[in-house]
């Protein structure tokens, strides 16, 4: 048992003089792969006055919802508790490029906080039912029903059409009516009415956007007289792979840019994975499974040009790739965007084979001579 014990230590000595040697080394360079993400959506809903949501419940074929968020848009509508099995759309009285081509159908027992033409979110809702629709060209026309299975009472809907018969042709989205039957294949009644609050929607795209000049590898430059700047402002952020190999993250650096304080982040959110990146710039940071290693608040100085006070924490596990979200910036209220000069990512490197070899000869010699 002695032996072992002192083994232990003798290769436990060994390695922490290796990581010492690389602790706290940089981990980024400015060739690295970094993309911009946030996982934020912004909405695009907005439509005429005359053709508002309660055009989708009024049971009149002869008046439209139209959303010139296209696909992506959608509604949510409150009849109360209610078990939705089935659903009825007609078709509105123009372009039929504007036909909804899928669907997805939600349910929700929360209470709404989502408001008219956000991206729906505020609330947990649970799919009930999804799938293509094949609407029929001819106008102000019901479809075939579409059943929807379902065993449980919600109080609330939101009806999403991700995508559009031709998208690309037109500038919105329409339907002249929605029912939301209670029995399979359209059968019973209708949950809907004119008198249920109903909200416009639309979740389809990312906020994340930045100016060509301010991209994101302006982030890794080591460059204080550049930055990245994001106009998706709170849970803007990137996704970097270092191209030395796998690391282990144990802390960051930041400086702030040029002007205005408001757009500093003000906390910060560290992940890790060891999976490909098929994330796309100015996606939302979700493709791929993260793990989360460090969060916290951060203080960073009024000075321009400056850096922060590093932060340090714990992570003993190895990652290739890393993604980085400031959920919020200084004044979001003030303020048009998120920005950092410099974000440096601190650590040390997982150590060559030939290392860990040589550390256990060390350990294996130092066992000998303690032996004797």
């Amino acid at each position: 048992m002695k032996k072992r014990l002192v083994l232990a230590s003798a290769i436990g000595a060994g390695l922490a003089l290796a990581s010492v040697q690389v602790y706290a080394d940089p981990l980024f360079k400015s060739t690295d792969f970094i993309i911009a993400v946030n996982p934020n959506l912004v909405s695009s809903s907005s439509y005429p006055a005359g053709e508002a949501p309660p055009k989708a419940i009024d049971e009149d074929f002869g008046t439209k919802y139209l959303n010139r968020g296209k696909a992506g848009s959608g509604l949510i509508v409150t009849p109360g508790e209610s078990l939705v099995q089935s659903m009825i759309l007609a078709t509105a009285n123009d372009s039929l490029q504007r036909d909804p081509a899928s669907y997805e159908l939600y349910g929700t027992t929360a209470p709404i906080v989502s408001v008219d033409n956000s991206n729906g979110t505020g609330e947990l809702w649970t799919l009930i039912a999804s799938g293509p629709l094949s609407l029929p060209d001819a106008r102000n026309t019901m479809a075939d029903p579409v059943n929807t299975p379902n065993a449980n009472l919600y109080s609330s809907y939101k009806l999403v059409f991700p995508t559009l018969k031709n998208a690309g042709a037109t500038n919105s989205m329409q339907i002249a009516e929605v029912l939301l039957m209670s029995d399979p294949d359209g059968g019973g009644a209708s949950v809907l009415d004119l008198s249920n609050p109903v909200l416009a929607i639309d979740a389809s795209l990312p906020s994340s956007l930045y100016p060509g000049g301010e991209s994101p590898p302006k982030l890794i430059d080591g460059l204080t007289s550049t930055k990245y700047l994001n106009f998706g402002k709170n849970g803007s952020g990137f996704i970097v792979t270092p191209s030395v190999g796998a690391t282990f993250a144990r802390g960051f650096e930041l400086a702030t840019a040029n002007d205005t304080s408001a757009r500093d982040p003000a906390s910060y959110e560290v992940y890790g994975t060891n999976g490909p990146i098929t994330e796309l710039d100015n996606g939302l940071g979700n493709a791929d499974p993260w793990t989360l290693i460090a969060s916290g608040s951060l203080s960073l100085p009024e000075a321009r040009l400056t850096y922060g006070t590093p932060v340090s924490f714990a992570n003993d596990v190895a990652y290739n790739s890393y993604k980085v979200i400031f959920p919020m910036v200084k004044n979001a209220a003030g303020t048009n965007s998120m920005q950092l000069a410099e974000f440096q990512l601190t650590g040390s490197l997982v150590p060559e084979p030939g290392t860990m070899s040589l550390l256990a000869i060390v350990g294996l010699s130092l066992l000998r001579r303690r032996s004797r």
